[in-house]
């Protein structure tokens, strides 16, 4: 059984796989940023060295885009499960050809979700990843990470709606039947949800043009099932970083 740990700056979610990638358990947590090395310590314990007992976990993977957290989070994941582990990084996927100017920027988050790509559809593909930050990028024809974009996510545009414009309401997070609201809390949704739907969608079709091609499309991350019906031209896949995880650990492990 092999643990995969994605920590993104809103949630940690966990996936268990057996050897042939079924999935055999998930959840999702709040990523704790204050005092890394007390209270994973306590999360750590409470959380993940049960699940070791009762799926015997053989070894873990860990997916990190939160700097303060990722080596004490790994350290202490090590010490308490008494594994191994990988941190992935760049070094565990050397063939991966990345087409930016400094590949070692590339995070380990567009790694994972990159390979969880490939092994769901065919190159070149398109992937919009809905977390903290909507990210999309996109593989070439040859399967090479060709760039991307980082714009804000739906949360942080909530937030900052708050934030400057404090009169205005807490809204739900839901995608209205109309573009067009028809009051306040409708007009504020339709902004926020439809100008992610609408960016998701009109930014791969410019990376199509670039391309000059059609491409494979696929949706996830923690606030994708939001969203997923109202862009049907995109494969919904929310494990798909987790899933890469699994690939780049047998790539290394094999």
């Amino acid at each position: 059984m092999l643990l995969t740990i994605d920590i993104g700056n809103s949630n940690i979610v966990i996936v268990i796989y057996d050897s042939q990638k079924k999935r055999i358990y998930d959840a999702r947590y709040v990523t704790l940023k204050d005092d890394p090395a007390k209270n994973y310590e306590t999360w750590i314990n409470e959380n993940l060295v049960p699940l070791k007992a009762v799926y015997q976990i053989d070894d873990f993977i860990l997916s990190s885009v939160v700097p303060s957290v990722t080596q004490i989070f790994f350290q202490l994941t090590q010490k308490l499960l008494g594994l191994d582990g990988l941190n992935c990084g760049l070094e565990h996927v050397r063939e991966f050809v990345v087409k930016l100017k400094n590949p070692e920027e590339l995070g380990a988050d567009f790694m994972a979700t990159s390979y969880g790509a490939m092994t769901h559809t065919t190159c070149p593909v398109i992937i919009a990843d809905m977390g903290s930050a909507t990210k999309i990028s996109a593989l070439d024809a040859n399967g090479a990470f060709a760039g991307g974009i980082i714009m804000p996510g739906l949360k942080v545009s909530q937030d900052a709606l708050n934030a400057f414009i404090p009169h205005l309401p807490h809204i739900p997070m839901e995608v209205p039947e109309s573009v067009l609201g028809s009051d306040t809390i409708t007009a504020m949704q339709a902004g926020m949800m439809y100008s992610n739907i609408e960016a998701i969608r009109g930014i791969s079709n410019r990376i199509e043009a670039e391309f000059k091609m059609k491409c494979g499309r696929i949706l996830t991350g923690g606030l994708s099932n939001l969203v997923h019906q109202a862009l049907p031209e995109f494969d919904f896949e929310p494990y798909l970083l987790n899933d890469g995880l699994f690939e780049i650990y047998h790539l290394n492990r094999s």
